[in-house]
């Protein structure tokens, strides 16, 4: 079977060329317009172009009622936030394990000061990114058709 079309979702960033593309199957964690304020996480069945519409677990949503996005932040930016987060941890248990055999040379203050930075770096780090729709930051539905093949497929042996 053919090739014929391609539907994404991108999001696009104000005065950057490079997007970040969303196709049907990939899930979306939204926020909608509106007085509440709750979080939705959803995954992307279909998307209709024609009528900018995205269908999220088959219920339609409108594109222009999405007013906020979570996206993962760049994976070099996770991968040190994972790394930060553990440093943190283990130095926390080392100055623990210091604190209760009684090493008396160790300052508590600052080892325990750094450990909690880390965490809370690493933490930052590691979690998603609040993206609110506007003038900086815009979803938009594109559809690209490659239209009828140039040249038609020989006749006689269908594949089987």
């Amino acid at each position: 079977m053919p090739l014929t079309a391609q539907k994404m979702l991108l999001l696009e960033r104000a005065n950057r060329a490079k997007t970040t593309k969303m196709y049907i199957g990939d899930e979306l964690h939204f926020r909608l317009a509106g007085q509440e304020d709750y979080w939705y996480k959803r995954t992307i069945t279909d998307i209709l172009p024609e009528s900018n519409i995205l269908l999220l677990d088959n219920f339609p949503v409108k594109l222009d009622s999405i007013v906020a996005i979570r996206v993962h932040r760049r994976p070099v930016w996770r991968l040190l936030g994972g790394t930060a987060f553990t440093f943190g941890a283990s130095l926390a248990v080392a100055t623990t394990a210091g604190a209760l055999f009684n090493d008396k040379d160790v300052q508590y203050g600052p080892l325990y000061a750094t450990s909690a930075g880390s965490l809370g770096l690493g933490t930052f780090l590691f979690s998603k990114r609040k993206l609110r729709l506007g003038k900086k930051h815009r979803l938009r539905i594109i559809e690209i058709d490659f239209g009828p093949p140039l040249i038609p497929p020989p006749p006689g042996k269908s594949g089987n």
